[in-house]
């Protein structure tokens, strides 16, 4: 059993008490806000999902028996359980059900692969795996059997609709419900503090990070989506990005189950289905990539849908470009539309307010959310900038994580054992509202989703004909950004898009990681250290938008 107490290296009992005497922690997990909202309406949709509507009541109930069955395979208070499924009622379930255990939740994304999932589970060494047996034409049953029987530790593979893995989930609930009928509930009585959740995100090594939060951290990130956006029970919320990412968990079933309220969860994007879903449930708030809110507006039919109870949609990844803004405005007048910026690490750190005019909308990421805070250090991190003087991002707050699983990370990321240096730079205007600048990070966020860079220059160092790698962003109109593989080859090479996609199928790297473009240079420009410039190579592989391939200068 992981010491994760040893873990939380930015939980201390004088922080705890602080954050409690605040309010902004208490003892409650999610399993007591399904709970508490049985209590009030018990039989109000929870769920929403491809499988139909399930109940509050319904979803207490189902939470008891998949406790239950876990706990036959042996989960206990501590273990991990990871599970890759698109958006859909198991996915609440089962983080329902472990806070119930006690048991540490890792979510990951469907589009990731073996690479990444053999990595994440290795670093994660969960007890049970909770997968479908396929989705999209990818057999993730399949992949997550053979993954599990290479680990140290080999974890049980559950498969959801159809066969393969150790075990069905029918038999899963099937064993939970005679054990949930012999022993009763099971609740472990887990403290606040305790970690619920194990995510992980892109980092800069190339491995990627395993961010720790506690039931504290994780649920009070829901609860201030809540109170910023003036959220209420009666309203019907939709989300469309992955579960497998913070902002799906925290917009998507967090601040719904703080409420009582309706999620409703839409598992593939699809302009044409989303509208039918609001429609159909009387959506009253969406919230996914920018690149969502384009497609619903360029509908052929849209003028012809139903859109009445929609009225806040809000967009992250990519920016709310002023002529898209401009054009929501006028096809849903009614709507108030929001841009946020918030990490895994912290949940949502910042928004626009209700009722800000376009241009701010446009023009800045909004205001911290209080109380989170959000300030401007110096490049060497020992002072705190001014107004409109641009330096390095850092955030802190009761929503901010408190470890990693890698404990060597914390102290380059931690600073006076409170602020979290995010890797982002940017600026704070002189009414208070943010404005980000670039990531000095690297990581490149196409259309919401962040590509690991390193990790793709790593896999494409390993090609025979390539000498040196960087990937960087390219500006995309849609999608907000692409990237581009710039590359040095070896003496008489040659190589274009086609090797490079045969390439990355062939080392596994997930799809939405490729690189779009591909730059071949006879050399890189480098600082004296002889670091990569990487901002010269964005500032000159911004214009080749229009065609796929190409030499650098």
């Amino acid at each position: 059993m992981r010491d994760w107490n040893g873990l939380l290296t930015q939980l201390t009992p004088e922080k705890a008490a602080d954050f409690r005497s605040q309010g902004y922690w208490a003892e409650d997990r999610l399993c007591h806000q399904v709970d508490e909202a049985v209590l009030r309406t018990p039989e109000r949709a929870a769920v929403v999902d491809r499988g139909g509507s399930t109940s509050y009541v319904e979803l207490q109930r189902l939470s008891h028996v998949v406790a239950a069955g876990l706990a036959g395979l042996g989960v206990r208070p501590g273990d991990v359980v990871s599970w890759q499924l698109p958006n859909r009622l198991e996915v609440v379930t089962l983080m329902v059900a472990c806070t119930r255990l006690g048991a540490v939740f890792n979510s990951l994304a469907p589009i990731f692969r073996e690479r990444e999932v053999s990595t994440m589970l290795a670093l994660g060494a969960p007890k049970v795996v909770v997968t479908v047996e396929s989705f999209r034409d990818f057999d993730h049953a399949k992949m997550m059997s053979s993954i599990a029987r290479s680990l140290p530790e080999i974890p049980t593979v559950v498969v959801i609709d159809g066969a393969g893995g150790d075990l069905g989930w029918p038999q899963l609930l099937s064993d939970g419900e005679a054990r949930l009928d012999a022993e009763g509930p099971v609740d472990a009585g887990t403290s606040a503090d305790a970690v619920a959740q194990l995510a992980f995100t892109s980092g800069t090594t190339g491995e990627p990070k395993g961010i720790l939060h506690t039931h504290n951290s994780l649920y009070y990130g829901g609860r201030v989506i809540v109170e910023r956006r003036e959220l209420t029970a009666d309203g019907v919320y939709h989300m469309a990005s992955t579960l497998g990412h913070q902002t799906g968990i925290l917009f998507g079933i967090l601040a719904p189950i703080h409420l009582g309220a309706t999620m409703v969860l839409q598992d593939v994007w699809d302009a044409g289905d989303y509208l039918d879903m609001v429609e159909a449930n009387g959506v009253t708030m969406t919230n996914g990539a920018t690149p969502y809110l384009q497609d619903t507006l360029e509908r052929a039919d849209f003028a012809a849908r139903d859109t009445t109870t929609l009225r806040q949609v809000g967009c992250f990844g990519s920016g709310f470009p002023s002529p898209l803004a401009r054009r929501a405005a006028e096809m849903l007048p009614d709507v108030e539309f929001y841009g946020i910026w918030g990490m895994t690490e912290v949940g949502l750190a910042t928004s626009h307010s209700p009722g800000d005019p376009r241009e701010i909308v446009c023009d800045t990421d909004g205001h911290a959310v209080f109380p989170i805070e959000v300030a401007i250090r110096s490049d060497d991190l020992t002072e705190e900038l001014g107004p409109d003087e641009e330096g390095e991002m850092v955030v802190r707050g009761p929503s901010r994580h408190l470890g990693f699983l890698q404990p060597g990370l914390a102290p380059s990321h931690f600073l006076d054992g409170d602020w979290y240096v995010t890797g982002d730079r940017g600026r704070i205007r002189s009414d208070g509202r943010l404005v980000m600048t670039t990531r000095s990070k690297d990581i490149i966020i196409r259309g919401g989703e962040n590509i690991p860079v390193l990790e793709v220059e790593n896999v494409l160092i390993e090609h025979p004909d390539v000498w040196s790698a960087a990937v960087v962003a390219v500006p995309d109109e849609r999608l907000g950004e692409k990237a581009c593989a710039c590359l040095v080859l070896r003496h008489g090479a040659s190589f274009d898009l086609a090797e490079l996609r045969r390439w990355l199928a062939e080392k596994k790297v997930t799809r939405q990681f490729w690189p779009e473009y591909v730059q071949v240079y006879p050399e890189f420009p480098v600082t004296p250290s002889g670091k990569i410039k990487k901002f010269a190579l964005r500032e000159q592989v911004a214009a080749i938008a229009t065609g796929p391939i190409g030499r650098g200068a």
